[in-house]
């Protein structure tokens, strides 16, 4: 992909009609290289180079498509990238969530069942899972150790 993309910009310098169209080029050929850095930055390349889990060249063809189509989009609309939607994590290597388990964890948490949760609510559900944010992260490591030294001093 890269040796197409230079040859794209070098034909660029050497063919376009003018400095504005050439620049358009360039530009674009950017957006290309930034939706293949893009696409495997997220966990979405090819199998030669992620490993099994990876996509097939197809899968990776159209995944960098469909990126560099939102980023020609975003322009257009004067949009940032951070106002863009970041790829599914199901394309991630290591994506293994239990999607069933944590719609029944989140259930629990949402008492009057409209799909939202308030911040107490998150903050219970985080505790629970031992996941929630500390403010002094060694207070979680230390309050295990001391209890471990209660248990095993009684």
């Amino acid at each position: 992909m890269d040796a197409l993309v230079s040859s794209m910009n070098h034909s660029a310098h050497l063919h376009a009609s003018s400095p504005e169209h050439r620049d358009q080029i360039l530009h674009f050929t950017a957006n290309i290289m930034k939706a293949i850095h893009n696409t495997f930055r997220y966990g979405q390349g090819t199998k030669d180079m992620s490993g099994e889990q990876g996509l097939t060249t197809e899968q990776f063809v159209d995944k960098v498509a469909w990126s560099l189509g939102r980023y020609v989009a975003a322009e257009e609309e004067n949009m940032t990238p951070k106002d863009m939607l970041v790829p599914s994590s199901e394309f991630r290597r290591n994506y293994n969530v239990d999607r069933a388990a944590l719609e029944q964890l989140f259930s629990e948490y949402d008492s009057d069942k409209t799909g939202a949760i308030t911040i107490d609510a998150l903050e219970l559900m985080l505790e629970k899972i031992g996941v929630a944010p500390m403010k002094d992260p060694f207070l979680r490591s230390s309050a295990s150790k001391d209890k471990q030294k209660t248990t095993k001093e009684e």
